[in-house]
């Protein structure tokens, strides 16, 4: 890095194993761990993130500083920014990360300018995303609002290839309804939390290996061995419990954890008790189960049951 300085954007999963990686690397040349911090630019002043990069750790040879909401940045801040990369401080390694920057270019202008910026291939997955589900809407003389295909996008993720199998199910809850707005997406998500496949996910979490190969057995009965659907909807599930894994591991409270992850009060205990790093290494897993089954490179359903074992222990 020039100034020890990266942007990341893309997908929160993404960002996270990407400054996971940086940031070994950075601790790696010293030899020594550093000390860490988080800031959230909707709730921390520019200013006041800068003020504890210029302040250098007593006890650690220098301090990596993890600062989300980079697009919510304005001229003025960029201004600051600007002012302090002149002369940054040269222990001190910011990473900043921003779901998408819309309009702006001059940030990325700048980061380039003095660092280094990773633009994370969720970008290029969901253009291509976008553009299959378009053409999937056509095939079902189905319209779709930006509010909805939003919402849908995100529920898969990083891992569009799930997304044929959701959208077909969306167009079977739309009947004969022609558009398909975000109220819709949002009824039919809360709708499919009745469905047995979550008691998958709760099995899961429990750690409880019987239970979790008796309920994917019957699953595979009740769905007539429709393991791509269910491999869907448990690759849905895991990201929501990553997603609320990450937020308590920094701090944010139970409630408003259930609020933005749309998830039960009574998961919280037990999610607490789940590493986050092996809700990140079963979502990678179960990706690459998906890919395997479907090119023939594996049995699809002994492939997930050795994986429900193995992350569930």
């Amino acid at each position: 890095m020039k100034t020890n300085l990266t942007l990341l954007v893309g997908d929160a999963f993404l960002r996270r194993q990407k400054a996971k990686f940086l940031i070994a690397a950075i601790e790696k040349d010293s030899e020594k761990p550093f000390e860490h911090q988080k800031f959230d630019l909707q709730e921390t002043p520019l200013e006041t993130v800068l003020a504890a990069a210029r302040t250098m750790p007593f006890l650690s040879p220098g301090q990596v500083l993890e600062v989300r909401g980079a697009e919510s940045l304005k001229e003025k801040d960029r201004q600051i920014l600007t002012a302090y990369l002149d002369k940054p401080a040269a222990q001190t390694f910011l990473i900043l990360e921003a779901d998408e920057l819309k309009d702006k270019g001059e940030l990325l202008k700048l980061v380039k300018d003095k660092g280094q910026a990773f633009l994370l291939s969720k970008d290029e997955s969901r253009s291509t995303g976008a553009a299959f589900l378009q053409q999937k809407l056509s095939t079902h003389h189905k319209t779709m609002t930006p509010g909805a295909k939003a919402r849908l996008l995100a529920m898969c993720g990083d891992a569009v290839v799930f997304l044929d199998t959701m959208l077909e199910r969306l167009v079977q809850f739309a009947g004969s309804r022609a558009e398909i707005d975000e109220a819709m997406v949002d009824t039919f998500e809360e709708n499919w939390t009745a469905m047995d496949v979550f008691k998958l996910t709760n099995a899961f979490l429990d750690r409880d290996p019987a239970r979790i190969l008796k309920i994917f057995r019957d699953l595979m009965d009740l769905y007539e061995a429709d393991l791509i659907s269910i491999v869907g909807i448990l690759h849905w599930q895991l990201r929501q419990l990553w997603q609320a894994a990450v937020l308590l591991e920094d701090g944010v409270s139970d409630r408003e954890v259930c609020s933005k992850c749309r998830m039960p009060p009574q998961k919280m205990n037990v999610l607490k008790k789940f590493p986050v790093r092996k809700l990140e290494e079963a979502l990678e897993s179960l990706y690459q189960i998906d890919k395997k089954s479907k090119t023939g490179q594996m049995e699809g359903i002994a492939g997930v049951e050795a994986w429900l074992l193995q992350y569930s222990s």
